[in-house]
C-alpha cells in the first residue's frame, strides 16, 4: 500500500475498534483514545520494511483497565464496532460510525468499506488454509512484498501479465476518486479491477463483504476480472478479457 493507503486503513481501523470499545463498555468521555502514528522503517540482513501500529491511549492516571480488557476481549469489541454500523446512507464514514469532531483532521481518510474485512476477522476469526506452496517460510513472501504485490500467488500472476505483455498496476484503490478496495492488478484507464483470489477467499463474511463491495464496483460501471490458482494454467483464455 501506499503512504495515503496505509494511512486510510490505521485511522479506519483504529476508530472503529474506538467505537466497539466505547459501545461495550458504556464509555461515554474521552477515556480512550486512538492516535495516529505514520509507519517507520525497519531494516535486517535481507529486506527492509514498513511497520506500523495502532496506538490507543488510556487518559485515567494509573489507567482505567479497559484498555486490558479489550486486549483479552478484542472479538466483541470488534463485534460491537459492526454492529454500531448497522445504519443507513453511510457510504464511507459518517458522524455515528468513525467521523467526530477531534479527528476532523483524519476524514477524509475514514473509510468503513477498507477495514470492514479486517473487523469481521477479528470478531469471529476463522482458520485460513494454506496457499499452496506456503510451507511458512519468508521468501516467497518477501519476494512477493519487493515486487509490489501482496502475495506469492499475485506474484506469480505479475510474472504471467509480464510474459504476456498485459499491461497492469499494482496495488490500486478502485474507483481512484473514492475507493472502495484496493484491487491486486487494475488497468484504470479502461476501468478493469482485478483480484487473485487464494485459498482465503471463500470465507464467510469476508466473502459477503467482497461481493457487496465487486458488485458496487460493477454498478459504477467497473469490469471486475477475477483470477484463482486454477487460471494460471489456463492462462490463454481468461487472459483475454484483458485485451480485449
Amino acid at each position: 500500500m501506499d503512504k495515503d493507503e496505509v494511512k486510510k486503513w490505521c485511522v479506519s481501523l483504529g476508530y472503529a475498534l474506538r467505537t466497539g470499545l466505547k459501545h461495550l463498555y458504556m464509555l461515554d468521555g474521552p477515556e480512550i483514545e486512538f492516535e495516529y502514528e505514520p509507519a517507520w522503517e525497519e531494516r535486517d540482513a535481507t529486506s527492509t520494511r514498513k511497520v506500523g501500529v495502532l496506538t490507543f491511549v488510556d487518559a485515567a492516571v494509573g489507567g482505567s483497565g479497559f484498555l486490558d480488557r479489550a486486549a483479552a476481549e478484542l472479538h466483541p469489541v470488534a463485534q460491537k464496532a459492526i454492529d454500531h454500523l448497522d445504519h443507513e446512507n453511510c457510504e464511507t464514514a459518517c458522524y455515528r460510525w468513525l467521523k467526530s469532531y477531534p479527528n476532523q483532521r483524519y476524514h477524509a481518510f475514514l473509510n468503513w468499506p477498507r477495514i470492514i474485512g479486517d473487523l469481521h476477522e477479528s470478531a469471529a476469526p476463522e482458520p485460513r488454509p494454506a496457499e499452496k506452496a506456503d510451507d511458512g517460510a519468508p521468501g516467497p513472501w518477501l519476494e512477493a512484498y519487493a515486487a509490489g504485490v501482496g502475495s506469492p500467488l499475485e506474484l506469480r500472476f505479475l510474472r504471467l501479465f509480464e510474459a504476456k505483455e498485459i499491461a497492469v498496476e499494482k496495488q490500486v484503490g478502485v474507483p481512484p476518486e473514492a475507493p472502495l478496495s484496493t484491487a491486486d492488478f487494475a488497468q484504470v484507464d479502461r476501468k478493469v479491477a482485478i483480484y487473485v483470489n487464494g485459498a482465503a477467499f471463500h470465507v464467510g463474511d469476508r466473502l459477503r463483504r467482497d461481493r457487496a463491495i465487486r458488485s458496487r464496483l460493477r454498478e459504477l460501471g467497473w469490469r471486475v476480472v477475477e483470477y484463482g490458482v486454477r487460471d494460471l494454467t489456463a492462462s490463454g483464455p481468461v487472459l483475454d478479457v484483458l485485451r480485449s
